[in-house]
């Protein structure tokens, strides 16, 4: 991890999946609860953090949170139902969010929000990606594109479970040929389990 708690370099050689802008997903975590602490103090907008939030615990993309309606998040469920386009055709998948900071941030959100079937962000594209730059500068010291949030989500959800068909399903891909570019973030773990388990076998 380096100093600026960003993933370490790392390309690919057709360059769909870049990995040197993504914070680590702790580090996220903290933006957003100090983003969470300047909406109550007034100094942040609620439906900035709502975005980010958004993007940040379900690991959509940004156009698919501009997608979102108020009624596809379950806050009893705990899930969120992200409406995807494959081959001109809509495809929803359902994502668990067990994180209370999301359905605490998102419910108070909620409020705002007339009916189930109105958007939740009715902004355009780049007012989306403007929030999540001025986000990123503010909290996280560097302008960061939402895309690499869905990655930052990626990496943390596979070091944790350890299985590319969660990961796979979560982000709502057909196939692993760049999931597994998310296997080279997740060695290091990989060691340090096998460097216990020998140990213990050995003792």
């Amino acid at each position: 991890m380096s100093e600026s708690g960003t993933l370490p370099p790392k390309s690919t050689s057709r360059g769909r999946i870049k990995l040197e802008d993504s914070p680590r997903y702790e580090a996220l975590l903290e933006a957003v609860k100090r983003a969470r602490r300047d909406v109550e103090n007034g100094k942040y907008r609620l439906r900035d953090l709502a975005l980010v939030s958004a993007l940040v615990f379900t690991g959509c993309r940004l156009g698919e949170a501009l997608k979102l309606r108020a009624g596809d998040l379950d806050s009893r469920s705990k899930t969120v139902k992200i409406l995807q386009e494959k081959k001109h055709a809509a495809h929803p998948r359902i994502v668990p969010v067990p994180s209370q900071t999301f359905w605490e941030i998102m419910e108070r959100y909620l409020r705002r929000i007339p009916g189930r079937d109105d958007p939740l962000f009715p902004i355009s594209e780049r007012q989306a990606r403007n929030i999540v730059y001025k986000f990123s500068m503010r909290y996280l010291g560097k302008r960061i594109r939402p895309h690499a949030l869905r990655h930052s989500y990626a990496v943390f959800i596979l070091k944790h479970t350890k299985d590319l068909e969660v990961v796979r399903r979560l982000l709502g891909h057909s196939d692993y040929k760049w999931l597994k570019v998310y296997l080279d973030y997740t060695q290091e773990d990989l060691a340090a389990e096998l460097e216990k388990a020998f140990r213990e076998a050995e003792d």
